[in-house]
């Protein structure tokens, strides 16, 4: 998919990669989204003289290889979103609904939702009860968790390879009204203390359209994403 000898071509060939995600109504598969994300995603780290040259390859179980100088690191991806939001998403691409409009709060225990359900939802476009207190950060602290505790189970059946180290890119769809990062990081970090992925995942990384956040064992840090606009 792309090499690189040095971080300045790195950053060159990177804008060279076709990021374009159609509409999920027009075509968009898995392998969009993650090739979406993962450009962002190493455009967005600081890497090392020593770890180049650089290699990323396409693959399947994980998404990614990632091959450094001195180690290989496979990259799982997975989209966080709500199985009812999706589908509504892609109702609302086919052009049903207003093109401004209200947004629910999610949940991980809603029940799917029949396309007639969505349709009259997304025509009445009723406000819905909202956000209260902290739990916006809470919802979406609860998602993450869940999401990357599905990942760990998937790299844990046979056929999944894991490498030196292994990655998890996690795209954050989920629903949120100003989600505030400062308050819904010790959250998440609190969750991942419980049920720790660590053993499996070395990083994890949550990528949002203005922040990637990184997660270890120890803590979380912040990058600024680079869309690697050409």
């Amino acid at each position: 998919m792309l090499v690189a000898d040095t971080f300045e071509q790195l950053h060159c060939r990177l804008r060279t990669v076709n990021v374009d995600v159609p509409e999920r109504s027009n075509g968009r598969t898995q392998d969009h989204v993650e090739i979406y994300s993962v450009v962002r995603l190493l455009g967005s780290l600081s890497f090392k003289l020593d770890d180049f040259p650089l290699a990323i390859e396409k693959r399947e179980r994980p998404d990614f290889l990632l091959s450094l100088a001195k180690a290989r690191i496979g990259i799982e991806h997975t989209e966080a979103i709500p199985e009812n939001a999706a589908k509504e998403a892609f109702l609302r691409s086919q052009g049903h609904g207003p093109d401004l409009h209200f947004t629910r709060p999610a949940s991980l225990a809603e029940p799917r939702k029949s396309r007639s359900a969505l349709m009259a939802e997304i025509e009445a476009d009723n406000p819905s009860p909202g956000w209260v207190g902290d739990s916006v950060e809470r919802s979406w602290a609860e998602a993450m968790a869940h999401f990357i505790g599905k990942k760990v189970k998937v790299a844990g059946r046979e056929g999944f390879t894991l490498f030196d180290e292994n990655w998890l890119l996690v795209y954050d769809n989920w629903p949120g009204a100003a989600l505030q990062h400062q308050k819904a990081v010790p959250m998440l970090l609190s969750h991942l203390h419980i049920n720790s992925p660590w053993n499996t995942f070395s990083r994890v990384f949550i990528l949002d359209e203005s922040v990637l956040l990184e997660f270890c064992q120890t803590g979380c840090s912040f990058h600024a994403v680079n869309h690697c606009v050409p």
